[in-house]
């Protein structure tokens, strides 16, 4: 009975890749650390971002320019209509 209970408790080696060694469960710690580091990045960026856009004259600016853009693109249109 404890033969058993001891096989189970082996960690098993990597079935994809037969010249693996490393257990299973060190593969699967490695890659959850890499995961919780990765959504950490992920979340500082975002928040970063989030206040960055939330500052009033920033989003004002922002707004001016694409305002602008399209203005001109509608004149280069226009143009390109009158052209042809």
């Amino acid at each position: 009975m404890s033969d058993q209970i001891d096989a189970q408790n082996q960690p098993q080696s990597g079935a994809s890749d037969p010249g693996t060694t490393a257990p299973v469960s060190v593969i699967e710690t490695k890659l959850m650390n890499i995961a919780e580091e990765l959504g950490t990045w992920l979340g500082t960026a975002e928040r970063k971002t989030t206040d960055f856009l939330a500052q009033q004259d920033l989003r004002e600016h922002l707004v001016k320019i694409r305002d602008t853009a399209s203005r001109l693109l509608a004149q280069v249109e226009k143009g390109r209509e009158r052209s042809r």
